[in-house]
């Protein structure tokens, strides 16, 4: 008889010591389960942080391009202003009254100012 109540002395310990162990996993204060709305709740903020991350630089980039395509932009304005700046000094050296009266006299004619008229 003792061999069988020994035995089932060691069998209702072992229980304890795996119910103990149990216990101590579940109440264990370092260590709380986490729940299916927290879960959840982090990997809706990563996608949303990611996608705000994504969003983030294709905008920063696009802001580049955009930048550089209006430097791009003035700068051919400012070379057509000044082309158009020469091409009005030009003309006004053309039509300036000491070269008509320097040709007309290489010529033999004579130039009447009055008889002159400017079209604008």
């Amino acid at each position: 008889m003792a061999d069988s109540s020994a035995r089932n002395y060691e069998v209702e310990s072992e229980k304890e010591v795996e119910f103990t162990q149990e216990r101590q996993r579940v109440y264990n204060p370092r260590y709380v389960r986490w729940t299916f709305f927290e879960r959840m709740l982090v990997v809706l903020g990563s996608v949303v942080s990611i996608g705000m991350i994504v969003f983030l630089i294709s905008s920063s980039i696009t802001a580049a391009s955009t930048q550089q395509q209006l430097s791009d932009i003035q700068q051919s304005i400012s070379k057509n202003q000044n082309e158009v700046t020469d091409l009005r000094q030009q003309i006004g050296e053309l039509t300036s009254t000491t070269r008509l009266n320097k040709i007309a006299r290489e010529k033999g004619l004579t130039l009447i100012d009055k008889n002159i008229r400017t079209i604008r």
